[in-house]
């Protein structure tokens, strides 16, 4: 799904992934299942493109299973959400708290990458990680500045058109909700991580 000039839905993934063309850096925001990591494998060879970078809004399985993959096949950098760095990379034991994400980790054997940085080493100028912590303790967003709009994972979700989270999978509910409305402050188009763009562009 082509969203702008520079940016692309990879469809058929169970979590949305993204492909940005940000100056000529290539860059994937969240890596999906580990079955979504091949699709986005096949999405980039068929259009004859190398990653320099994938950059994962939160730790969820179906956010990174695919991580594995696509380090394998391309080598590229992979930026993730500082206070998350252990979980992704394995080095820290998933969060029991709240039971649907990590029931959700048991079932999609979600491998790890050891070779990961953290959003305060992205060196791509011209999208900014944004903190929109609740869905998960830290989870991140990212904001492509010059076209106004944000990349939510689940900080905001598509509920029956609107900006929402779920409940269920959320560490945080009350966090989740000041991040929510954040999000829905900047007046930017809303990728988000489940459903279609929600364009809030023009609705200062």
């Amino acid at each position: 799904m082509k969203i702008s000039d520079s940016v692309e839905r990879i469809d058929g993934t169970m979590a949305n992934s993204y492909y940005v063309n940000l100056n000529g850096e290539k860059i994937i925001i969240d890596a999906g299942t580990p079955g979504s990591g091949k699709k986005i494998i096949a999405y980039l060879e068929s259009n004859r493109i190398k990653p320099d970078a994938v950059l994962v809004t939160h730790y969820h399985p179906d956010h990174t299973g695919g991580l594995m993959a696509l380090h394998a096949k391309f080598g590229m950098d992979i930026y993730v959400p500082v206070g998350e760095a252990g979980i992704i990379s394995g080095m820290e034991r998933f969060p029991p708290r709240p039971f649907m994400p990590r029931f959700a980790s048991m079932v999609m054997h979600a491998g790890h990458v050891r070779e990961i940085k953290t959003t305060s080493e992205i060196p791509f100028k011209g999208i900014e990680p944004l903190k929109t912590p609740g869905h998960t303790r830290d989870s991140t967003s990212y904001i492509l500045s010059g076209e106004n709009i944000i990349f939510s994972g689940d900080a905001a979700v598509n509920l029956r058109g609107s900006p929402g989270y779920n409940r269920a999978f959320s560490a945080s509910g009350e966090t989740a909700e000041k991040s929510l409305r954040e999000i829905e402050s900047l007046h930017y188009l809303i990728l988000p991580g489940h459903g279609n763009p929600m364009d809030f562009r023009n609705s200062v």
